[in-house]
């Protein structure tokens, strides 16, 4: 045996030690050659989470997710669970997966790998079994998220939008906003009243100014109270019933004689129109009527003859 041929086998075995070793590392890390049972867990979609994904157990690697398999509609439960997650879990944690704890479909990062993680149980809580079923907690759902921010940035460059036509219309003078901003006229007047204003402002601040004497002058604060008092006694009066105005709001004896008299004007209205008395033939006769109008042009033209000659219709009176 050559020395060339003894260096070889030394390489080969140096390199099945390390290979042997890494496999054994990478065994305990990964929990690989561990004794494991299996749990199930059911979830609405299992988007971006393939067989072989990571199962966490509060953070923790503790497992592998072995299949994934759509469930029949027939056979699906309420809820809309549609697919069986078969989660292959090391035997050293079962403890503390039970009855009340949750598995969640997560991504690791914001858009990493997804994998499964499971929230521990309470000790008052059964110890799940193999083949038992971890109930799942609600994901998000990180497609719908994305869906919902690209509405919402859709939505802001419209109103992006909305403000850049607004403010082009404020500049180019179009409404009161506009014409605020763009008429020079509309300025001087907006200045000349403010200093109106202050001219005005100053006149009352003024000591020997009617304004500042009005306001500080007890007297007229007196008369207006006084005044004030008057009209509530006035007022009090009124409610009491006192007084023709009193008596007018609180008694009902000129509601009774209204009432009366809109009968009776009701009673003479009615006696007009059925054509009783001399009014009512006169409102629904029309012979009557044609009688009364020939009667008056009559007398009309008689007084025109009168007019005309007032000596013939003097009559000879002789008194001896």
């Amino acid at each position: 045996m050559t020395w060339e041929q003894v260096r070889v086998g030394i390489f080969l075995i140096i390199g099945l030690a390390m290979g042997a070793t890494a496999l054994v590392l990478i065994g305990r890390t990964g929990n690989v050659f561990g004794e494991r049972y299996q749990l199930v867990t059911l979830v609405r979609s299992a988007a971006g989470l393939v067989p072989g994904a990571e199962v966490q157990l509060a953070g923790q690697a503790v497992g592998q997710v072995d299949r994934v398999v759509l469930i029949l509609p027939e056979d699906r439960p309420d809820g809309g669970l549609a697919v069986a997650l078969w989660l292959k879990v090391d035997v050293a944690v079962q403890a503390q997966i039970r009855e009340d704890s949750r598995a969640q479909v997560r991504t690791q990062g914001l858009l990493g790998d997804r994998l499964i993680d499971i929230r521990p149980g309470s000790a008052g809580a059964r110890i799940l079994q193999d083949g038992d079923t971890v109930q799942a907690a609600s994901s998000v759902d990180f497609d719908a998220l994305i869906a919902e921010g690209s509405e919402a940035v859709s939505d802001l460059v419209e109103i992006t939008g909305n403000l850049a036509d607004l403010t082009r219309g404020v500049l180019e003078g179009e409404g009161t906003i506009g014409r605020l901003v763009t008429d020079a006229a509309l300025y001087d007047r907006l200045v000349s009243l403010a200093g109106s204003m202050d001219t005005l402002v100053a006149a009352a601040a003024d000591s020997d100014g009617p304004v500042r004497q009005m306001l500080e002058d007890d007297s007229l604060y007196l008369s207006i109270r006084s005044t004030l008092a008057s009209l509530d006694s006035v007022a009090v009066g009124v409610a009491r019933g006192e007084g023709s105005l009193g008596q007018l709001l609180t008694t009902d004896s000129l509601y009774s004689a209204l009432l009366g008299s809109v009968a009776r004007t009701d009673s003479l209205l009615a006696s007009l129109e059925s054509g009783e008395g001399t009014m009512g033939r006169l409102f629904t006769d029309p012979g009557l009527y044609e009688e009364l109008l020939k009667t008056m042009v009559d007398f009309g033209s008689l007084l025109d003859a009168v007019r005309e000659n007032p000596e013939g219709y003097v009559p000879d009176v002789s008194v001896f």
